[in-house]
């Protein structure tokens, strides 16, 4: 059946326009086919009586109660009335008369809305009148925002060890049922993972590791509806990176000295400063800075205005953020007599290594040398010694044949040296935790007591 007379509605129904004593004569049956399946159904059948035109007031044949759409689809509000002579038509929102949009229009069958919106939604009235009398039609239209979750921020690039926040916007509903996802896993709090809000919309997780990268997906449901959002977070290695440094040089008494490192990482790294192992006590001739560069570097200045032998040894700069420490570390010699820094005694455990360090001040000297009960090391293939810097490492550390006095000599002219001593006691580590085990016990027997 076609042609312009006779409308089908996106509800079903059929209208038939200028009625014809012909149209009298036929069958009518509604046949539906399912969009996925192609199953049809067919409905009986109905005749149409056809009779003279009559003078009547108009009668709502077709209208609605409630309609309810999602937001950006159409909608039609059937509205239509018998009558004669044909009735007219009036739309009214919340009892105000519609004005003429390029949304709206009034069609044969009501009223047709393109692209909803939810300030669309109220009560519409259908006035409909002619010669003989009036009608109206009342009815509800919602239109409901459609579910939509929002992922932000949207692109996380961030390091290994680092803290990334992530927040799920959601609208079209409220007290939804919220839930993380990683790389298709759901995410539950843990001790590096918090989820917090009304919500449970803000996901926080600490310490990031290189397997935490990937998709993170927020998922959210409510009845029927569901809807997600997702982005990609990108781990890349924060550990900090010494660009580039100071080096060794030799300098003079009151000769001013600037050291420099800069250095790379995410987080931003913290740059501490030390001389031969001991911190650097900032004063009014020592003095630390730093900047930011425009790539987000971080160049770390060590100042010395007026040097002195004390000032001579090895400077290391340390680079520290969540991600891992970088040490750079190099000689500043100094010149003047050389000398040998004070040294502690040392408790050494079997089986592991130990570095003994003898600090020389003072420059020029001619050599470094160690020895153990007055026999040159190293004598064995477990002792190295490194005449550079005056370091001895000792590997695989035994009791028996480690445990003594070392002495650090220091040649600083043909026929002159100095030297200085140190104590290695070597602990075995069993007795270690053994004692350590027994305090534990100890504490725990003297607790039970005093609650007993």
């Amino acid at each position: 059946m076609k042609g312009p007379r006779f409308l089908i509605t996106s509800t079903g129904a059929l209208y038939i326009l200028d009625v014809q004593n012909e149209d009298g004569l036929y069958n009518y049956r509604c046949i539906t086919r399912h969009r996925y399946t192609g199953e049809t159904r067919q409905s009986n059948s109905a005749r149409l009586f056809v009779s003279d035109p009559a003078n009547s007031a108009p009668s709502i044949l077709d209208g609605f109660d409630h309609r309810k759409a999602m937001a950006g689809q159409r909608v039609e509000l059937p509205c239509k009335a018998s009558g004669h002579p044909a009735p007219k038509y009036r739309w009214l929102k919340d009892n105000v008369p519609w004005e003429p949009d390029s949304r709206f229009r009034q069609t044969v069958t009501g009223l047709l809305i393109e692209d909803t919106r939810p300030s669309d939604s109220g009560s519409y009235v259908c006035e409909v009148w002619n010669n003989y009398g009036t009608a109206e039609m009342v009815g509800r239209l919602h239109v409901k925002q459609p579910l939509k979750a929002t992922i932000s921020p949207r692109k996380v690039k961030s390091s290994v060890g680092s803290q990334v926040s992530l927040s799920c916007s959601v609208t079209g509903t409220e007290d939804q049922e919220l839930s993380w996802y990683r790389n298709g896993e759901i995410i539950n709090p843990g001790n590096n993972v918090r989820i917090t809000g009304v919500n449970r919309e803000n996901l926080i997780m600490d310490g990031m590791a290189k397997s935490d990268g990937g998709a993170y997906q927020c998922f959210v449901r409510k009845d029927k509806m569901s809807a997600q959002d997702y982005v990609q977070v990108v781990l890349e290695d924060g550990t900090p990176k010494i660009i580039s440094a100071f080096s060794e040089k030799v300098v003079s008494p009151g000769e001013p000295v600037s050291l420099m490192c800069n250095v790379k990482g995410t987080p931003l790294p913290t740059i501490t400063w030390t001389l031969d192992e001991d911190p650097i006590v900032k004063d009014g001739s020592h003095r630390i800075s730093q900047i930011i560069t425009s790539e987000g570097n971080v160049v770390s200045y060590l100042n010395i205005s007026n040097t002195q032998v004390r000032d001579g040894g090895v400077y290391r700069c340390t680079a520290n953020n969540s991600a891992g420490v970088v040490p750079y570390q190099a000689r500043i010699n100094v010149r003047g007599p050389a000398s040998i820094r004070p040294m502690k005694n040392i408790t050494a455990i079997a089986g592991r290594d130990t570095y003994i360090h003898c600090r020389v001040i003072g420059y020029p000297y001619y050599s470094i040398k160690w020895y153990k009960n007055s026999n040159l090391l190293p004598f064995n293939h477990r002792q190295v010694a490194f005449e550079n810097n005056g370091t001895l490492k000792l590997s695989d550390v035994q009791k028996e044949v480690d445990e003594g006095e070392y002495t650090c000599n220091v040649l600083v002219q043909p026929q002159l040296s100095t030297s200085q001593s140190v104590h290695v006691t070597v602990k075995d580590l069993f007795i270690r935790i053994q004692k350590t085990e027994n305090l534990i016990a100890i504490a725990l027997v003297l607790c039970n007591g005093a609650t007993k």
